[in-house]
């Protein structure tokens, strides 16, 4: 952010390619259609891919260069296209558009222009043949940098401690900056959040807090609120201490429950810092917060909350993606929650948490109270700064709890009765030292819960017994044996109490074996009775019931059918009927209660409603024991006796229905069992003839015609009954019918008639046709057919709409709309549009002009033109706009469905708007339109008139010497002359307003004016000269503005004023000598003009540059400077400067350095002069100004030079002067590139930063040695023109420059060893006229290398200088170090990997030689790069004498003996016909000393081979290395037979020769 533009584009290195905005059609602009480039990339690359403009001045042009390289193989255009703006602006060829040769550069030139120090941004469009892309041009304004380390490393910190370091930080920017600090853990930082000013500084802590061993890095990010970010790297290291609880395992005595035991650990803290401590039951960090977090104790993460994830890291806390920052607000709470755990459990250790000085040790208490009987076995962990495991403790311990004994083991209760209650006292004895609480439990079974205690729970003392009493109370029968619970507390396992026994059922008797009821009459009820006996010891509640009586309603005896005359019939039931039988017995008592050995008489009794025989019986159920226990049976049968009917048939002939007639039946019961009888239609014939009433209808059609739709229309209907009974009618009501009737239904009395009335209601314009029926009861239905025809329509409007509608009068220029809503009451779609009537007169203007015809409404209107506020009223424009228009103008309605309408009136001019509205519509299926609805719309549209005195207003004055300003007042008439009463808005602005008369202290900006018809009104506007004293000349243009309610027309009157004072224009405010050597002179010269009518008189003086006396006096100024309220862009003064007194802000004077400082002040006078000192000029003259400045040593100066200007103002000309010496400091000097690869470019970065006040100019070459410099120099000079690394000479971007003061200039340092050995090279910066100051580069050229465990073949002809030479290097023993980089190796590994680093040197040297000689720079390149491809000398593998049939293999090991990774693959594509394959892996990689295997296997027979000598050559590529040949080699040969040699037995360990 220091570099300037120039610097920042000089350290631009890389280019990317553009973002395409459009592909372009290459066939219309060129012949060309192929291109060389590829799609994804453009024809011509820009350089730089972005420009950017940083370090910038307000009012100050920067420009950037742009290069525009033709990527293609032929001639290509392009163009740059800029938009529009104040601030950027772009200077290329003259027509805009250049033709550019292959591989040439097009070149534009930015223009950036600031106004203020802020962010910018543009971007240009680059339009070539085939595609525009886009170039982006941001300049960044002022930035925050804050001036931090950038490393930070922590002292060492036991783990779990913390440490912290403190850092002074200075605010080095230029503007206010605001920041973010943020870091990892285990790092922190404070604070968080900052605010520094331009010089302030700060303190910022980093914390170190480890919860893990070894070393820790992270960075400590700084966010700029303007979006930069900075790291800084925190490094700090963490070690265990050496602290042992003693002992780790603890065994308590047995103890007793609600006793305790107590031993004691403890631990010493040998170190130097005190630890703090804490008991946990947990033995990690991370299952502690997994416990938290299954307990519930972090809550739910939020689904927009931050997007926080733990980290699974160091910090236990990253185990689920949950928010952190609230598992750490857990914690705390976690921590003490875990504290009661410890001390309300079973194990406790006092103190549970708490510091440990240094050389102190800590005693805890573990302390065992035991909660129940049993083995307790625990472990807990001291959590102690120090540890990064927490420190076991294993706890033991056996708990005893109360002894209690029962005096029974069980109870036998042999037989008992059902509901017999049984008690047993129990006796509960406590053996045992402690109290023993006990509660008595049973099973939850059927018989268990038959028993109680008293009491169910209590506490037995030591020594002491308790009586408990059990009781047994059944209310079913049966065997059990239940075991009774006895819970000891304390105890694991309660005791036991076993009940055995029998519950057996009460006995009963009936004193009868059955009860037999014979023959019974049906509907007469007979009653039996018996006895029912009790021979047990406890009372029995019974309940009787017949088993097999029916389930309905109690039968109905012959009495209560004669009694009751409702009941009209008696129907009887057989065994197979469906229906429910009625209940025929009644028992009583039907429940009730024996008492031991005693009995109970029973009644039984029988009314038979069913034509059957019974076999029943009568059960007997007992409460407590079960249902059916005794039954006893019932046995009769139920007959009914034969009536005799004696006149069998009745003829009653016709007869009208409900009316009633009379004859006599005669009935005989010849049987002995009583009867009971009932009229049936089945005994006595009936004979008549039954007929309804007789109605007539006069008319039997209703033809209603032509009606209008959605409207009732009535007729009347007559009916006449003509029988002596009434005639009940109705008339059903068809759906969706057109018709009702009123009434629906009645009834017409006898010989009577009756009028309906019938209503028909249509709802749509169709005919209808129906039939209404009339409909009798008991007799014929009547039918009368319906006719209509409906006119009309069935869209109907909520407001008045037809058809004429008079909206009244209006003004123009504001639409007036008419809201209403169109409902279909029909049955059918309409499909309706809207068009004028052109047959209609259509809307007159007032000056009599009419509308052309229109079809379709509304017309595309077009757009308003923006009214001038000097041409007073508005006027009509010569296109008419459209007038009346109806929104939707096309709509679908269906039945029931309604629509908002807007009718819209509009007029850009004052008329009278008659139009005629006709709508169209086609209803349902119809093929065709109809016209269903005309409206007549008559509105009138006017413009508010209102006549204006003056239209223009003039106001005048000059400054007198000795007088004040006087305020100007001009009068103004306003008249309403439109029809309409006007509401009318006068507004301006200061320092004109508005009064009701000259020298009125009451006025306004803004008035309010409501004018009746034909009326006026009088006002004054008046002009304050006075308005600013800074008597300043100014001329004023303001407007005077109507502005009418509910109208956009505006009316204006033109205020122009002028006010004069002496005044003088500066063509500069601020005359800065920037800085300048010290004990040297500079001058400068800024231009006087008198820009006013009057004559100027003027003088010069220093202005002191106390800081109290400026503060004051600036204050003041922006005071009288002010403007007021309302002030406008158009008050602009007759001067082009800035208003005297505020030109410019004057900047802090700077503090003078302790040199200055011990000096006496130097004068103002001393420094700074202004010729001439005073002056006179008249209207229009101009006078030049010399300022001259002094540059003392080390001074640095900033005044004010007032020019007072009699009966004007008092102008502020900033003086600004430095001087001082070239200081510089550069960063580091001396660079390690460590191990090099020989053919690859280092890299390494040099800081230099202006110290000083003084620009300079710096340039870094070489140090020159005399031997080789020409050499050099040449070489380097053709690496330089192809924008190249000299191999062995290094290289500085930007080489040379000038910095300017404060600034920062990054130089990127390039080296490329080029041979591979130890190189040191310097490099010497000249800074102005300075001692030369030097960098030092060291380091060493390697190349990846490996060695094969096979021989060598270096003939001695070829190589006898190398080995020669390389004997002598490894008997020096110099080069050892260089080579074998601490691997151990015999002399002859060392001797060949001398050899072949002196084959690569000599490649080297000879490469660079022929790049030299070369003139192609790609030639030259190629052959650079296959420096690497350099073969070294051949390994031998011979496999000898090899048998056709045979597959001979030979494994070769590998082995990586350079400095540094290796990777490396063999060639074997070629070797498919030799017979020769190679199987191995390609590693990557290898490290150093790493041996790999490659087995190498020969096959004559597999690649039909003939007998003879066969070799070839495997290469065997070193990645970014040379390559090594293996020279192969096979001789396959025929075996000859040869005879058996015979050997005799031979000891062991013995030889035999024959």
């Amino acid at each position: 952010m220091l570099q300037s533009t120039e610097e920042h584009l000089n350290h631009t290195t890389e280019v990317h390619p553009p973002v395409n905005l459009e592909l372009l059609d290459m066939s219309a602009t060129t012949h060309h259609k192929c291109s060389s480039a590829d799609i994804d990339e453009p024809l011509f690359q820009p350089y730089p891919s972005e420009l950017v403009f940083q370090n910038f001045s307000a009012g100050q042009t920067y420009n950037l260069k742009l290069y525009l390289l033709n990527n293609d193989k032929v001639s290509r255009h392009v163009k740059l296209e800029q938009q529009d703006s104040d601030y950027f602006s772009v200077v290329g060829p003259s027509d805009g558009r250049s033709n550019i040769a292959p591989g040439m550069c097009a070149m534009f030139k930015v223009s950036f222009t600031p106004h203020d120090n802020k962010d910018y941004h543009h971007r240009l469009v680059c339009v070539t043949e085939r595609e525009k892309f886009e170039i982006p041009v941001r300049a960044i304004g002022p930035r925050a940098i804050l001036e931090f380390r950038d490393k930070i490393d922590l002292p060492v910190c036991p783990v779990k401690a913390s440490t912290e370091k403190t850092q002074l930080v200075s605010y080095i920017g230029n503007s206010k900056a605001k920041f973010m600090l943020y870091t990892k853990r285990p790092f922190s930082v404070t604070p968080e959040f900052g605010t520094l000013d331009v010089g302030e500084s700060m303190q910022v802590t980093v914390f170190f807090h480890p919860m893990e061993v070894g070393d820790h890095r992270q960075d400590l990010l700084l966010h700029y609120h303007t979006g930069e970010n900075v790291s800084i790297s925190l490094y700090g290291s963490c070690e265990e201490l050496n602290i042992h609880l003693k002992p780790d395992c603890v065994w308590l005595a047995n103890t007793y429950i609600s006793l305790t035991s107590t031993r004691t650990v403890s631990l010493t803290n040998s170190g130097d810092i005190p630890l703090q401590y804490r008991w946990t039951v947990w033995p990690s960090q991370h299952e502690e917060d997994l416990s938290s977090l299954r307990e519930g104790s972090v809550p739910e993460p939020k689904e927009e909350g931050e997007p926080e994830l733990l980290q699974c890291e160091s910090d236990p806390t990253g185990i689920l993606p949950l928010q952190s920052r609230a598992l750490q607000e857990c914690r705390s709470v976690g921590a003490k929650e875990h504290l009661w755990t410890l001390s309300h459990g079973c194990i406790t250790v006092e103190p549970a948490e708490g510091e440990i000085w240094p050389s102190m040790t800590a005693t805890f208490n573990v302390i065992f109270k035991p909660e129940e009987a049993g083995l307790y076995q625990d472990t807990i962990y001291l959590d102690v700064t120090g540890r990064e495991s927490r420190l076991p403790l294993t706890v033991k311990g056996e708990g005893m709890g109360p002894h209690l004994v029962l005096n029974y083991d069980g109870l036998d209760l042999k037989d008992m009765f059902i509901g017999e209650k049984f008690r047993q006292e129990l006796w509960l004895s406590n053996k045992g030292p402690i109290d023993a609480p006990f509660r008595w439990s049973s099973p939850d079974s059927t018989f268990g819960r038959c028993f109680s205690f008293s009491p169910e729970e209590g506490v037995v003392p030591s020594g002491a017994c308790q009586i408990v009493e059990v009781s047994f109370r059944s209310s079913i029968s049966g065997s059990f044996s239940e075991v009774l619970l006895l819970t000891v507390a304390g105890q694991p396992q309660p005791l036991t109490f076993t009940v055995r026994g029998s519950v057996i059922c009460p006995t009963i008797h009936f004193s009868v074996s059955e009860l037999n009821f014979g023959d019974v009459a049906f509907g007469f009820p007979v009653t039996l009775i018996c006895t029912l006996f009790n021979s047990s010891f406890v009372s029995v509640n019974f309940a009787l019931r017949v088993l097999g009586d029916g389930l309905g309603s109690p039968s109905i005896s012959s009495f209560e059918q004669v009694s009751d005359e409702s009941r009209k019939n008696w129907q009887g039931h057989t065994a197979r009927d469906l229906h429910p039988c009625p209940a025929e017995f009644t028992v009583s008592p039907a429940a009730g209660s024996v008492r031991s050995v005693s009995d109970e008489d029973i009644k039984v009794t029988l009314c038979s409603n069913t034509l059957r025989t019974y076999r029943l019986a009568l059960v007997v159920d007992v409460e407590g024991v079960g249902e059916g226990i005794l039954t006893l049976p019932i046995k009769a049968r139920c007959v009914v006796p034969q009536i005799v009917v004696e006149t069998p048939v009745l003829d009653f002939q016709r007869c009208f229905l409900n009316h009633a007639y009379e004859q006599r039946v005669r009935l005989t019961n010849p049987s002995s069992l009583p009867a009971c009888y009932g009229m049936l239609d089945q005994e006595v014939a009936l004979s008549c003839i039954g007929r309804g009433p007789l109605v007539d209808i006069r008319s039997t059609e209703l033809h209603f015609g032509k009606i209008p739709v959605l409207t009732d229309i009535a007729k009347t209907l007559v009916l006449s009954n003509r029988s002596p009974v009434p005639a009940r009618f109705t008339t059903p009501m068809i759906r969706k019918s057109f018709w009702r009737v009123e009434p629906r239904e009645g009834e017409v009395p006898p010989g009577s008639q009756v009028e309906l009335k019938v209503v028909v209601h249509l709802k749509d314009t169709i005919q209808f046709k129906g039939k209404l029926e009339v409909s009798i009861q008991d007799s014929q239905t009547l039918t009368v057919l319906l006719s209509a025809t409906a006119t009309g329509t069935t869209i109907v409007s909520d407001r008045p709409f037809g058809p004429s509608l008079d909206l009244g009068t209006h003004f123009s220029h504001e639409p007036y709309q008419y809201h209403f809503k169109l409902s279909n009451h029909g049955k059918r779609v309409h499909r309706m549009y809207w068009k004028i009537d052109t047959s209609q007169p259509t809307t007159k203007a007032h000056k009599g002009g009419s509308l052309p015809n229109q079809s379709f409404l509304p017309p595309i209107s077009t757009p308003k033109q923006r009214d001038d506020p000097r041409l007073g009223s508005l006027v009509p424009s010569s296109r008419e706009k459209s007038v009346v228009s109806l929104s939707p103008s096309r709509l679908e309605l269906f039945p029931g469905c309604s629509a908002d309408m807007v009718l819209t009136v509009s007029s850009d001019s004052p008329k009278v708007v008659r139009e005629r509205l006709v709508c169209y519509a086609v209803v349902g299926q119809q093929s065709c339109q109809e016209k269903i609805m005309s409206v007549d719309v008559t509105c009138r549209l006017v413009a508010p008139l209102l006549s204006i005195s003056s239209k223009w207003l003039n106001f005048y004055t000059e400054k007198v010497k000795g007088e004040n300003l006087l305020p100007l007042y001009e009068k103004l008439i306003l008249k309403n002359v439109s029809s309409l009463p006007l509401s009318m808005k006068l507004s301006l602005v200061e320092p004109f307003c508005l009064c009701e008369a000259p020298s009125d202290p009451t006025t306004a900006t803004t008035k309010s004016v409501v004018l009746g018809d034909r009326c006026e009104a009088e006002l004054w506007v008046c002009f304050n000269p006075a308005f600013c004293n800074d008597r300043v000349s100014r001329i004023v243009d303001e407007f005077l503005r109507v502005s009418y309610l509910g109208h956009p027309q505006q009316d204006v009157v033109e205020l122009h004023a002028e006010v004069h004072y002496p005044n003088l224009d500066f063509s500069s405010t601020t005359v800065d000598f920037d800085c300048v050597l010290n004990c040297t002179k500079t001058h400068k010269v800024i231009t006087m003009t008198n820009c006013s009518p009057l004559p100027v008189s003027y003088f010069w003086a220093f202005l002191d540059d106390h800081s109290n006396i400026r503060k004051s006096e600036m204050l003041q100024g922006k005071k009288k400077q002010k403007l007021p309220e309302g002030q406008t862009e158009e008050w602009r003064p007759l001067s082009a400067t800035l208003s005297p007194a505020v030109s410019a802000p004057l900047s802090p004077v700077p503090v003078a350095d302790a040199h200055s400082s011990s000096q006496c002040p130097v004068r103002v006078k001393e420094i700074f002069d202004i010729l001439p000192i005073r002056g006179h000029l008249q209207p229009g003259d101009q006078q030049a100004a010399t300022f001259s400045f002094y540059g003392h040593e080390n001074i640095s100066r900033e005044v004010v030079a007032e020019c007072h200007v009699e009966e004007g103002p008092i102008y502020e000309i900033i003086l600004r002067g430095h001087a001082s010496e070239i200081s510089y400091s550069l960063d580091p000097t001396h660079l390690d590139f460590g191990q090099q690869l020989l053919h690859c470019v280092g890299e390494a970065y040099v800081t230099l930063t202006n110290t000083g006040k003084l620009g300079f100019n710096y340039s870094v070459h070489p140090e020159r040695e005399e031997e080789a410099y020409e050499k050099e120099v040449r070489q380097m000079k053709v690496f330089e023109q192809q924008a190249q690394v000299t191999p062995g000479w290094p290289m500085v971007i930007p080489a040379q420059g000038y910095l300017d003061a404060g600034m920062v200039q990054v130089l990127h340092v390039l080296y490329l060893p080029g041979i591979p050995e130890v190189f040191k090279k310097k490099l010497q910066m000249q800074v102005a006229s300075l001692p030369l100051q030097e960098i030092t580069l060291t380091g060493v050229g390697v190349f990846p290398r490996i060695s094969l465990d096979l021989p060598r073949n270096l003939p001695e002809e070829c190589y006898s200088d190398v080995l020669q030479q390389a004997r002598a290097a490894v008997e020096a023993d110099g080069v050892k170090e260089m080579l074998t980089n601490e691997i151990n190796v015999g002399y002859e590994e060392l001797l060949q990997m001398e050899v072949d680093r002196l084959l690569v040197r000599e490649n080297a040297l000879a490469v660079a030689d022929s790049l030299l000689e070369s003139e192609e720079p790609k030639e030259s390149f190629r052959k650079w790069n296959k420096l690497i491809k350099f073969q070294l000398p051949e390994y031998l593998l011979d496999f000898g004498f090899v048998i056709p049939g045979r597959v001979v293999s030979h494994a070769v090991r590998v082995t990586n003996i350079g400095s540094i990774p290796v990777s490396f693959h063999a060639i074997s594509k070629h070797l498919g016909s030799t017979g020769f394959t190679v199987d191995s892996e390609s590693p990557k990689n290898q490290p150093q000393e790493m041996t790999r295997t490659l087995t190498v296997k020969f096959d004559p027979k597999g690649a039909n081979l003939n007998l003879g000598y066969k070799s070839a050559v495997l290469p065997i590529q070193v990645t970014d290395g040379p390559v090594v040949h293996v020279r192969l080699c096979a001789v396959p040969c025929q075996l000859s037979p040869c005879p058996a040699i015979p050997f005799s037995l031979t000891l062991c360990s013995a030889a035999c020769v024959r």
